[in-house]
């Protein structure tokens, strides 16, 4: 009788601290969506943990990605068994701001566009097999802060691990040498192994 009620009591134990678990673990990266939609949470364990933050860490906050651009369209740069698309600016933010600017007033990034075209050799060497990556980076002028994670729409084969390598050989980010109009941005680079 007290091994059942014991057994009871942990069986409700597991089930309330880890429900409660879950709760404290939050939301993930947000995934890339359509102007206008609300953000969609992706769990870390799906995207193969490339959601970590690559500079200095601080809490961003929730505010989804736009569309990706398919690599390989015009202006792409190729390197052997990669094309690395330019970034396409999905949303940015004039500071603090909580309402974004759309991707299209944003301007371009172009500097950053050369610091990926020079490292397509390494983005390269992160593939496993065939198929795109939308490579989607959140990231602050102000603070440096930089995240990134691979977004739904890649079809590459373990897209979180190559995101994660796409994130390592890229690091870090030029930021201090780019020119911009806006503190935050969120884009997406589109990189396809053919």
């Amino acid at each position: 009788m007290g091994i059942v009620a014991l057994s009871s009591l942990l069986g409700g134990f597991v089930v309330v601290f880890g429900g409660g678990m879950l709760a404290l673990r939050g939301p993930g990266p947000p995934a890339t969506l359509p102007p206008g939609a609300p953000p969609v949470a992706v769990s870390g364990s799906d995207a193969g943990g490339a959601n970590a933050p690559v500079a200095q860490a601080s809490t961003p906050d929730a505010a989804g990605a736009g569309p990706a651009e398919d690599a390989g369209g015009p202006g792409a740069t190729t390197a052997t068994g990669v094309a690395v698309a330019p970034l396409s600016v999905n949303r940015c933010f004039a500071g603090m701001a909580p309402t974004p600017v759309a991707g299209a007033q944003c301007g371009s990034l172009a500097a950053l566009d050369r610091h990926f075209a020079a490292k397509a050799s390494d983005i390269a060497a992160c593939g496993r097999g065939h198929g795109s990556l939308a490579f989607v980076m959140d990231f602050r002028f102000s603070t440096s802060f930089v995240r990134a994670w691979g977004g739904p729409s890649s079809t590459i084969p373990d897209a979180g691990a190559v995101a994660a390598c796409v994130r390592r050989v890229t690091a870090p980010l030029p930021l201090a040498q780019v020119p911009h109009a806006y503190d935050r941005y969120v884009a997406t680079l589109g990189v396809t192994w053919p």
